[in-house]
């Protein structure tokens, strides 16, 4: 029996293995249905095996499974160059957020032309907007490995990786402190999504996540000043947890949201300090209003919205709809901040779930590596579609394999059809449909 049970989670590791490698080394975005089948045959492994595996298999299939990719070039993603490029201006002691790419010319910036023609012309044409804690990143991956492109991808994989290093032992812990099943942070480490979009296509939201956890842990070490540090560095490694800081609110008391919040804001001031000579603020956010009033991407209800208003403007609203979504965001934080008191761990983990999944919903820009953030909030509540949503995401991909970038909407509505459809499902029965580490 247990000679059957090694051979089988031998299998799962070779055939894992083999996928990665596949899909890591020799798959582009416009190689549609490889990349599909590649990923979703992992998305099954990952599932089939995932109850039969131990906390230390886990840990070892999932850091062994990042580290194939550790010599890729992302070829899912072109923002990597971005993040080479910001890296680079810091290094020469140019502030990253003061120019645009295409308005900068220094001869002291080592493969310039390249990376300005791989960002493709969106990213060179538009200013930073990565918080400075990403930026700190971006430098120290091309400080630390900075003979050539492929040493600083390496750089900021390493980095990614430790992150997610970090966020297996810290989740661990904390899902043991909420009395919960350890083995759910498997959910995480070994979703493809996690590993495809953090390790091998080198977004920052590991990072933030690392943060966000290790203020949550700080937390419940009763260490609130320094948990609000925490909370603070992963805002100023991404901002969608702002979102989430008022749902925290009710979940503790009055003097311990004083001490937090002057901690916190305190925290952001000295993270932004070293930027402040030549950041301009309106630019900066300017630039991140971009992504409400301009792109466009694996939408739902957005696109909906947008079908309506072609029938009756004549036009895409995007940019009427970009004012109207940060109104319509305020109030859903507010709900969710004062409408119930949270009393348990689950409960202000769901709270934040669904909150950031309803701002998803009606966002209009949705790229794959977003819904990392909602599989680990999965993983402390009861909810498993952001898991689903994590594997159906894939075909959003289908629009790269297409000369003009063209979205297929029969693959996006199959999408979230299956989304909205197990969301709706656990949301009445207020259980998982998928029952593995309950």
């Amino acid at each position: 029996m247990i000679h059957r049970f090694q051979i089988s989670n031998l299998f799962f590791i070779g055939c894992s293995c083999c996928a990665y490698l596949l899909l890591g080394y020799s798959t582009n975005r416009t190689d549609f249905f490889q990349l599909l089948s590649l990923f979703l045959f992992l998305c099954f492994l990952a599932y089939r095996w995932l109850p039969q595996l131990s906390l230390k298999q886990i840990f070892w299939s999932g850091l062994f499974f990042r580290l194939l990719l550790l010599g890729t070039i992302p070829a899912l993603s072109q923002d990597f160059y971005r993040f080479i490029w910001d890296g680079l201006l810091l290094d020469a002691g140019q502030n990253p957020y003061a120019l645009p790419p295409n308005a900068i010319a220094n001869e002291s910036i080592p493969f310039q032309s390249f990376l300005l023609e791989k960002m493709g012309e969106l990213s060179a044409e538009n200013h930073s907007n990565y918080p400075p804690i990403s930026q700190l990143g971006f430098w120290l991956s091309t400080q630390l490995f900075s003979s050539s492109i492929l040493s600083a991808i390496v750089g900021m994989r390493l980095l990614l990786i430790l992150s997610d290093l970090g966020i297996f032992f810290l989740g661990t812990r904390l899902l043991t402190h909420f009395q919960m099943n350890p083995h759910r942070i498997g959910w995480y480490f070994l979703h493809p999504l996690v590993i495809v979009e953090l390790t091998g296509n080198l977004h920052g939201e590991g990072l933030m996540l690392f943060f966000f956890l290790g203020g949550w842990y700080l937390y419940t070490k009763k260490k609130f000043g320094w948990a609000s540090l925490s909370f603070a560095a992963a805002v100023a490694t991404k901002l969608i947890p702002l979102l989430l800081y008022p749902v925290f609110i009710r979940f503790q008391k009055l003097k311990t949201n004083v001490i937090m919040g002057l901690c916190g804001l305190t925290g952001l001031l000295l993270f932004f300090l070293p930027f402040f000579h030549s950041l301009d603020f309106s630019t900066y956010i300017a630039t991140i209003q971009l992504w409400f009033k301009q792109f466009e991407f694996n939408g739902s209800i957005y696109y909906l919205i947008r079908s309506l208003g072609y029938q009756w403007k004549g036009y895409n609203i995007i940019r009427q709809w970009g004012e109207i979504v940060p109104w319509i965001l305020l109030c859903w934080v507010l709900f969710f901040a004062f409408y119930k008191k949270k009393k348990t761990a689950k409960e202000i983990f769901s709270a934040m779930l669904i909150l950031l999944s309803g701002y998803y919903f009606i966002a209009s820009i949705v790229h794959p590596w977003y819904l990392v953030n909602l599989i680990l909030l999965g993983v402390f509540t009861s909810y498993r579609f952001p898991m689903v949503w994590g594997a159906a995401v894939i075909v959003s991909y289908f629009t790269y394999s297409t000369p003009s970038f063209t979205e297929n909407m029969w693959l996006i509505g199959l999408e979230y059809g299956l989304v909205y459809g197990i969301f709706w499902w656990e949301w009445r029965n207020k259980k998982a449909l998928f029952h593995h580490f309950q």
